[in-house]
């Protein structure tokens, strides 16, 4: 790439013989201005002393040659690299693949009176004093302005000749409207979300492919200067972001194995950023076929995906990119994909999260293009951006992954559909805090309330509770059928006696709750609080948003040593001494005036199931798994029934009171119950 002087030449001939292009004007100006401006295209006239926008009626062919032959002159004068534009109405003769442009006096099938564009382009990239000749061809045609591979071979450059052409069109096809044009203006000043500094004519074609309705965007390029240093370029990338150092530690040890495995003779450095990858790539594609070179293109396209993406996302969301996006949108990509993080993330940033999602996906897929493409568009609903944007196709086809994109939107739109109904069945009637005589019931769609009904207990104990929340199940699912939906949650709320003794999603007679549904565990007294509960909910829901944005496990341990003296223990609840969530190290001393004590003062309570504890060397699955919560949890719970490992992780229980919860409860307290409805009345 040319750090010198960069001229330009448009020229957009009419032609008398072919229909008027009634936008040419427009598109020639709008291409011209974009690659003069010196942000941009920084570029300079390509003819001395006078304007190079070349436009309209009149001009013949003769005129067209005579402008292009100075403007190669002027460039070879003064060392520069020379964009070349040229639109309008062109044709191939015959059976040849040569494209003739065409002036005022051409028609079709004369060659005598056409411009041949292909001996001009290799004219300039013969000049000894031009570094690089860059052709922009939008016409009919546009392929066949591609020089024949002698001319810059063999040609008077001795074959150090540098070209790049991107071309509207393939030999067979015709160009409608100057839309190449248009859309190559609008990407010069937009920028390419995800790409490098400066954006060459592959990175062009990658950006408009698709989007010039009938039209395959083409390019071609040459370069025989052994002593050239980077790509020739069009413009200077709007969107950049330096993505040198946006690498992840699993990025940096893939590509340190892989490119050590390559032999010791082929001397390619480990890219660092999209220019160097896309450069390793080029490289690579040009080494004797073997294990160690396509181990070493998988993991550089793992790379570009993971740096492109990070790119992308920085640019689009800009201020909208926060640690609880990231989380919220991470989880449910987990949920979707029924796994959890195989290790865990050093810190939970953007560049961790790609890095995790690119270079470790799940055996069954052959890359983490998928897995890559359904955290990117969760996180765009987490934001509230729009899925059609074409800032997010065009970062699908910077990567290569449309379908992905495809899949991954209609996953997600699905999932969402299935997670607006929500079945709340509260266990809290009892005046005692034991088993109730009737079971509560909320369905909420989409955060609001569709139905309440109570259900009674045939038995004041566990046999009659399981029952009754079997019977609202049922009268929930009926209303999911005729919604058209899918009931995926079930929020139990539990008074803190039984929370001790009782696994709810253990039970169901046909399927267990937990195999039906992703059950979630809360604490009922949230939705009747006294009035020491009443003052702390403004606290309790600030412990939970720390909780929530933390990119660290947001647990305090506590041991039986913390917890066998209940007063101490208060004292320091109340000084704040705790902050986030609460983890219990044992199972002795647990009790239903211990949770009591603990819920009052955080949404978020972990404690062992047996009495082995959950000590320290334990707790390191959390580290991956904790971006799971809570459905995570549930799916643990699944893998043990099946006899699967699961590590640690599914020895813990937990009560989770997310921003969901507290909300719903403030709800309940403050709005008259609706009567209840019959099934058929709700439908």
């Amino acid at each position: 790439m040319s750090e010198g002087p960069r001229h330009l030449l448009v020229v957009a001939p009419q032609c008398s013989s072919m229909h008027k292009l009634t936008r040419l004007g427009e598109a020639a100006s709008s291409l011209y201005d974009a690659l003069a401006h010196p942000d941009l295209g920084g570029c300079a006239p390509g003819l001395p002393g006078r304007g190079s926008l070349i436009v309209g009626d009149g001009l013949s062919s003769t005129e067209i040659r005579e402008l292009i032959v100075e403007a190669i002159e002027y460039a070879e004068d003064r060392r520069a690299t020379l964009l070349l534009a040229l639109l309008g109405h062109g044709f191939v003769p015959g059976s040849t693949n040569t494209l003739y442009l065409m002036g005022d006096d051409s028609s079709e099938e004369a060659t005598e009176r056409g411009v041949n564009v292909g001996e001009l382009l290799a004219a300039a990239a013969n000049k000894p004093g031009i570094p690089g000749v860059i052709g922009i061809v939008d016409t009919c045609h546009a392929a066949g302005a591609t020089p024949p591979g002698q001319d810059l071979v063999g040609g008077a450059g001795n074959g150090r000749t540098r070209l790049a052409v991107v071309m509207a069109s393939s030999v067979g096809q015709q160009a409608f409207d100057l839309a190449f044009s248009r859309r190559l203006a609008a990407l010069i000043r937009d920028g390419v979300p995800g790409a490098g500094p400066r954006l060459g004519v592959d990175d062009v074609r990658g950006a408009l492919r698709g989007s010039v309705a009938g039209q395959d965007v083409t390019v071609s390029q040459h370069d025989g200067d052994p002593f050239a240093g980077e790509r020739l370029w069009v413009t200077h990338n709007t969107r950049v972001h330096q993505v040198a150092g946006l690498i992840g530690p699993m990025a940096r040890e893939d590509l340190a194995e892989a490119f050590d495995a390559l032999a010791a003779d082929v001397p390619l450095s480990v890219p660092h950023d999209v220019k160097s990858a896309t450069d390793s790539l080029e490289s690579l594609a040009g080494l004797r076929p073997s294990s160690a070179r396509d181990r070493a293109e998988e993991v550089v396209r793992c790379l570009l995906l993971a740096l492109r993406t990070v790119g992308f996302l920085r640019d689009w969301l800009s201020g909208e990119l926060t640690t609880a996006r990231l989380r919220h949108a991470l989880r449910f990509l987990l949920a979707s994909e029924r796994r959890t993080l195989p290790s865990a993330l050093p810190e939970f940033t953007d560049i961790a999260i790609l890095d995790q999602l690119a270079f470790d996906h799940p055996v069954t897929r052959k890359d983490g293009k998928q897995s890559v493409a359904e955290f990117v568009v969760r996180l765009a609903l987490a934001a509230g951006k729009d899925l059609d944007s074409p800032e997010l196709l065009a970062w699908a086809r910077s990567v290569d992954a449309q379908q992905e994109l495809n899949d991954a939107v209609a996953t997600a739109l699905d999932d969402r559909e299935d997670h607006q109904l929500r079945l709340v069945v509260s266990l809290g009637s009892s005046l005692t805090g034991g088993w109730p005589e009737t079971v509560s019931a909320w369905l909420l769609q989409n955060g609001d309330l569709l139905d309440r009904q109570d259900f009674g207990c045939l038995t004041v104990d566990r046999g009659g509770a399981e029952t009754a929340i079997e019977e609202a199940t049922g009268w929930a699912e009926a209303h999911a059928e005729v919604l058209g939906r899918r009931l995926r949650w079930l929020d139990v709320a539990v008074p803190s006696a039984v929370l001790l003794e009782w696994r709810p999603e253990e039970a169901g007679r046909a399927l267990r709750f937990g195999v039906q549904y992703d059950v979630v565990l809360h604490w009922s007294r949230r939705l009747t609080p006294d009035p020491l509960l009443r003052r702390l909910q403004g606290a309790v829901s600030r412990r939970w948003e720390e909780i929530a944005t933390s990119d660290r496990v947001p647990v305090d341990w506590l041991d039986d040593t913390d917890t066998v003296d209940r007063p101490p223990l208060q004292d320091r609840l109340r000084n704040g001494h705790y902050r986030l969530g609460i983890g219990l190290a044992c199972h002795t001393g647990l009790d239903d005036q211990l949770m009591e004590i603990l819920l009052t003062y955080t949404p978020v309570l972990l404690w062992p199931q047996g009495g082995e504890g959950f000590p320290a060397d334990r707790r390191g699955c959390l580290e991956s798994q904790w971006p799971t919560m809570p459905e995570g949890l549930g799916h643990a719970y699944r893998q043990q029934w099946r006899g699967e490992h699961t590590g640690h992780f599914a020895d813990l229980r937990a009560v989770w009171d997310d921003r969901e919860w507290l909300r719903f409860c403030r709800h309940v307290r403050t709005t008259v119950p609706p009567v209840q409805n019959t099934i058929e009345e709700a439908s």
